[in-house]
């Protein structure tokens, strides 16, 4: 082999490793650049989540506030009818109309949510339209359910007392559970795609 062809192939040996190297320069880049594109997305979104779970929490908090607020009022009017074991008119008639404001805070639970949320206050609906339903019988307002008319006054008593009990226990869960959607700030949610909105 004569020396122009030992150079030829030097030259070809030699362009072919340098556009290799620049191949393999130029593939590593550019997924080096589409990890980072993904990073940027994820953090993006992210941040999208922490800002939608900040501008939800406070209307949120407000209305599980004022559905506390409400339970709490209905119990205090009933607790307060059933240490003197007097049910007068206007005194359930108020409890009536509370009962109905706790249906709108409901309501507006239900709205904000999460659904988690929401669906505790069915217990405390169910207690709160017990002790209404009873109160109702002792009464002898018309409405109340034709079972609790024919029940006797000492068992109406207890059913509105088994009744302050169960919007209790029930406003606890629901707090518990209102808690801990307050307490989240978005970053416990599965990221399912780049871009996708945030649900919560």
């Amino acid at each position: 082999m004569d020396a122009g062809i030992a150079a030829l192939l030097g030259a070809a040996v030699g362009a072919v490793g340098t556009g290799a190297a620049a191949v393999a320069s130029g593939w590593l880049g550019a997924r080096t650049a589409q990890q980072q594109i993904i990073a940027q997305h994820i953090q993006a979104d992210q941040q999208r989540r922490f800002e939608h779970a900040r501008d939800r929490r406070e209307p949120r908090s407000q209305a599980y506030a004022d559905l506390i607020a409400q339970t709490q009022k209905i119990g205090t009017l009933v607790n307060a009818m059933n240490g003197a074991e007097t049910y007068a008119t206007d005194d359930v008639h108020n409890v009536m109309e509370e009962t109905t404001k706790l249906l709108r805070c409901r309501a507006r639970v239900a709205v904000e949510g999460p659904v988690k949320v929401a669906d505790t206050t069915e217990g405390v609906i169910e207690a709160a339209t017990d002790c209404r339903d009873a109160l109702m019988a002792l009464a002898s307002l018309p409405g109340a359910p034709p079972e609790l008319q024919a029940t006797s006054r000492p068992e109406l008593i207890e059913l509105c007392r088994d009744g302050v009990e169960s919007l209790a226990e029930s406003l606890t869960v629901f707090v518990d559970e209102a808690r801990e959607a307050l307490d989240d700030h978005g970053g416990n949610q599965h990221i399912a795609s780049v871009g996708q909105e945030p649900t919560a």
